[in-house]
């Protein structure tokens, strides 16, 4: 019995703690698609919170600043990209910002269309 009251108690606490785990979400804030009509865009965002903000690029040369603030600190990283992939925009900044401003500029490399998103975990 003791045995059985135990596991149930272990159980019960690894869904507590899976249940934290997942209350972050997901969420694209900004994307764009690029073409030969529209080769270029640029966007700011105001993000509050941010845990992790990911930046994914297909076929686009993208510069991008990301200033945050936690407090009195502000951390600055100015960074540019000419390959494909994801990128977190958060590298090398302190974790737990009270808010981030990101701007984000792009443009297509070549004939064929291309993709800017940022999204966030909170």
């Amino acid at each position: 019995m003791k045995t059985l009251l135990s596991l149930v108690a272990a159980l019960v606490v690894a869904a507590a703690v899976t249940g934290f785990a997942l209350a972050g979400t997901w969420a694209t804030v900004k994307s764009a698609h690029l073409n030969a009509q529209h080769p270029s865009t640029a966007f700011s965002l105001r993000i509050r919170e941010p845990k992790k903000i990911l930046l994914y690029i297909g076929s686009a040369k993208v510069a991008t600043t990301t200033r945050c603030t936690k407090g009195e600190t502000v951390s600055t990283r100015s960074r540019s990209f000419a390959t494909d992939g994801t990128r977190n925009l958060l590298w090398h900044i302190a974790g737990r910002q009270d808010v981030c401003h990101v701007s984000v500029s792009a443009a297509v490399k070549g004939q064929h269309g291309g993709y800017v998103s940022v999204d966030v975990y909170r």
